[in-house]
């Protein structure tokens, strides 16, 4: 089953908190130490916010409705390249890429498709911003975004981000 893709639009901010407080439960229920629940006061107010704002050229706020309902979201982020890119060993700094940085499907909406269909605009999206490459960050003990990313979507991983709590 898949979902209306259009772009998030004033009105969606309580679609989009429920489904950020859906996936922060999850999280923190397996993931105590690394994850919190965010605060829900005046959480669609700050959604609506961002949404109300004018849209930046740069930047791609999608949602996937399925009967009306907010049921996934997306937001990506297009990056020039660096300034001094001829400096740089990492080969992506010399061209504009895209990086996914968050991606959520409701839980009763989830298995259906609406997430990958939410990255196959914002990889079109980025083809047609001539992109070269584009990535994704997640957790890397979740049992369901990496498979998402690695096996559904042919993301490989090509970095690991490193932590160490200091309290």
């Amino acid at each position: 089953m898949h979902g209306e893709v259009r772009t998030a639009q004033p009105g969606d901010g309580a679609g989009l908190a429920r489904i950020w407080l859906e996936n922060a439960r999850y999280y923190v229920r397996m993931f105590p130490e690394d994850f919190r629940m965010p605060d829900e006061a005046g959480l669609v107010e700050t959604f609506e916010a961002r949404l109300s704002r004018p849209p930046r050229a740069s930047e791609l706020h999608l949602v996937a409705l399925v009967d009306g309902v907010v049921a996934a979201f997306v937001y990506a982020r297009l990056t020039e390249p660096d300034e001094n890119a001829t400096q740089e060993m990492l080969a992506d700094r010399s061209y504009r890429r895209v990086h996914v940085e968050s991606l959520g499907t409701g839980t009763a909406f989830q298995r259906r498709g609406l997430a990958t269909q939410l990255v196959e605009a914002v990889e079109a999206w980025a083809r047609e911003q001539d992109a070269r490459i584009i990535s994704a960050g997640t957790y890397l003990n979740s049992p369901v975004a990496i498979p998402f990313w690695a096996q559904r979507m042919g993301y490989r991983r090509r970095s690991v981000i490193l932590a160490k709590r200091l309290d």
